[in-house]
């Protein structure tokens, strides 16, 4: 005869915790109209093979995680994560972002350190400045962006203060990251024409199931994204569990 088996939710706090707490996943847009992925039977490397040709009208993965201040009192059978959302613009150019999926996959290399600046310009403007890009890196790592923190004039190396903002993927410990004096200067960090931001990456985070499907959604039909629009996504993830 069949028992029905509880489950408490400190335990199911637990696992969902153990599993999604600190983990980093890309979400993908995926181009493959008429397909229908079946976890367990598709392949996940034959179908994200699919994905959206990145850099093609400004496409790029978004990168999303979950700390344990994420996970919910447990409530309605279950214990959830605090919504995620990704968002996918087109950069207004004549070429489309087209899909039928979005895939949430098991990421690595996200960049989770940063060293001390050992490079900057000779002066640079007091202030915070949100959301640099680096103009090159060492290694593959992609779609970092940092935060900067500039006082007493920015005179030495010293007074420059990198954190991270997003943490992209792909990236290695170690690997150095350049912010070029150009793009400084954009910025408005700096007048100065010597001079380039210059540190490491020195802690990522790596799933030891990256490159893994978490989850797939198809779209009702084809979607092409142009025109400077957006596409959206809002992830809502819940583990359920019989408790009471």
């Amino acid at each position: 005869m069949t028992i029905a088996a509880k489950i408490s939710a400190t335990e199911l706090t637990a696992q969902v915790t153990n599993r999604f707490a600190d983990s980093y996943f890309e979400a993908r847009l995926i181009d493959a109209s008429g397909t229908t992925y079946i976890p367990g039977v598709t392949s996940d490397a034959s179908f994200l093979a699919f994905e959206s040709p990145i850099g093609t009208g400004g496409y790029k993965r978004a990168i999303i995680n979950w700390s344990a201040s994420d996970v919910q009192a447990y409530s309605d059978d279950g214990v959830a994560l605090t919504q995620r959302a990704a968002v996918f613009a087109q950069d207004g150019s004549a070429n489309t972002i087209n899909f039928s999926h979005v895939a949430l996959v098991w990421s690595s290399g996200n960049a989770s350190g940063v060293s001390a600046v050992s490079g900057a310009p000779a002066s640079g403007g007091d202030g915070v400045y949100s959301g640099l890009l680096p103009t090159s890196t060492s290694g593959a790592g992609v779609g970092a962006t940092f935060d900067l923190s500039v006082i007493n004039g920015g005179v030495s190396a010293a007074n420059y203060a990198v954190s991270i903002k997003s943490p992209g993927y792909g990236y290695s410990a170690s690997d150095t990251i350049t912010i070029s004096n150009a793009a400084l200067q954009s910025a408005g960090v700096t007048t100065e024409v010597t001079g380039d931001l210059v540190f490491s990456i020195t802690s990522v985070a790596t799933s030891s199931e990256a490159g893994s499907i978490l989850s797939v959604a198809q779209t009702a039909s084809p979607v092409v994204v142009s025109g400077g629009n957006e596409a959206a996504f809002y992830f809502n993830l819940k583990q359920f569990g019989f408790n009471s």
